[in-house]
């Protein structure tokens, strides 16, 4: 690659568009029940566009502010939640808020478990 090559290139990237950051696209379903088979509606999903593959860290937190669960499970470039707490047992039906960590962003809202 020539040198007008490579400067242009670098210019590219460095004039990259902010989207090229961390951003959630889905939360689905936002209301989901954990003992079903279907994992469509049995997981809560959390979809995201990570280009620059930096750390996702999402949290689960009760309507009273205690910490549920931490470390989601990955499945491609998806994390779900499965209605669970950090113990393994199914947590109770109600409103659960997620704090979706990355980079410096934090992003919240919620979800609801049907039991």
């Amino acid at each position: 690659m020539n040198y007008i090559a490579s400067t242009l290139a670098l210019s590219a990237l460095l004039a990259a568009p902010a989207s090229a950051a961390f951003k959630l696209t889905e939360v689905s379903p936002r209301v989901f029940s954990p003992r079903e088979g279907n994992t469509a509606i049995s997981r809560a999903w959390f979809r995201f566009s990570n280009p620059e593959g930096a750390e996702v860290t999402i949290r689960i937190f009760d309507i009273n502010g205690r910490l549920v669960r931490r470390n989601l499970e990955y499945s491609g470039a998806d994390m779900f939640w499965n209605g669970r707490d950090q113990g393994g047992a199914l947590v109770k039906g109600g409103v659960y808020i997620y704090q979706i960590e990355s980079g410096d962003k934090v992003l919240t809202g919620t979800v609801v478990v049907a039991i």
